[in-house]
C-alpha cells in the first residue's frame, strides 16, 4: 500500500463531502424538497433530514480532511453511501425521476448532473468503497491525530522521575 493513497482518499472524500455538506446547508428547503420527492420518509422526519444530513456530512468531510476521528467518520460514511445508493436505486427502481440532492445548488451553478439515475448509484458505491478504504487503512499520516500524538510524545504529563 502507498503510504500516500489513504491521505489522498481523505483528501478527495473529505472535501466532496465537506463541499456537498456546505451546498445542501445553504438551501435546506431545496433539500428538503428533494427528499420529499424521494418518498422514502415520514412527513415528521423530512425537516430533520433536510436541516440535520447536510451538517453531518459537512462535518464528516471536516474529519477526514483534518484527520481528527477521520476512522470513525470514514466508516460513518461508508454506511451513509450504501444508504443514499439505496435510496437512489430505489427511485430508479420505481421510475421517479427526480434530483438526487446530492450537491444542491452547487450542481445547478457548476452545471454538474445530478439526477438520481444508475450512474449516482455507482458514484456512491465508489465513495463508500474509498471510505471503508480509509477506515481500513488505518493511516494517521498527515493528520491533526498525528500531530497531536506526537505532542503529547514530546511533552508527557506527569511528575519527571
Amino acid at each position: 500500500m502507498t503510504p500516500a493513497l489513504p491521505v489522498i482518499a481523505r483528501v478527495i472524500i473529505g472535501g466532496i463531502f465537506l463541499i456537498a455538506g456546505l451546498a445542501k446547508i445553504a438551501d435546506p428547503i431545496r433539500f428538503f424538497s428533494t427528499l420529499l420527492h424521494f418518498r422514502l420518509f415520514s412527513d415528521a422526519v423530512l425537516p430533520f433530514l433536510a436541516v440535520y444530513l447536510p451538517w453531518l456530512e459537512f462535518l464528516l468531510g471536516l474529519s477526514l480532511l483534518t484527520g481528527i476521528l477521520h476512522r470513525t467518520s470514514a466508516l460513518m460514511l461508508t454506511f451513509l453511501n450504501v444508504l443514499f445508493a439505496a435510496a437512489i436505486l430505489s427511485v430508479v427502481m420505481r421510475g421517479i425521476e427526480v434530483d438526487c440532492g446530492c450537491f444542491g445548488l452547487l450542481a445547478d451553478m457548476l452545471q454538474l448532473p445530478d439526477t438520481a439515475d444508475m450512474t449516482a448509484v455507482a458514484r456512491d458505491l465508489l465513495f463508500a468503497f474509498m471510505c471503508f478504504y480509509i477506515y481500513r487503512a488505518r493511516s494517521t499520516r498527515y493528520s491533526l491525530e498525528e500531530y497531536l500524538k506526537k505532542k503529547k510524545e514530546s511533552y508527557p504529563l506527569g511528575p519527571k522521575t
